[in-house]
């Protein structure tokens, strides 16, 4: 039972940074010209049980140096931290 336990940790500790919402799945630069936070919320029935989730997405929409619009999903803190007119990605690591 420990061993299971701890391939499975193992392997989740692995496959974090796979499934992780950053802007390393787009290798994308420029500078931010707008932001879209949306807030979603999922209702799953299980039976006569219903549950509820929710949560937020963040959006950072990047002008890349070609003039191309790139829509980018990033954490919260990025998202915090990088105002219009910043140069992506830089201001993701403040």
């Amino acid at each position: 039972m420990k061993r299971a336990l701890a391939i499975l940790i193992t392997v989740a500790a692995l496959s974090a940074p796979l499934t992780a919402c950053s802007s390393e799945s787009k290798n994308v630069s420029g500078s931010v010209v707008s932001k879209d936070s949306d807030y979603e919320c999922k209702t799953k029935k299980k039976g006569t049980k219903k549950s509820r989730s929710c949560h937020t997405e963040y959006e950072l929409t990047i002008r890349t140096k070609s003039g191309d619009e790139e829509e980018v999903d990033v954490s919260s803190s990025a998202y915090d931290n990088c105002v219009e007119g910043a140069s992506y990605p830089k201001c993701t690591t403040r």
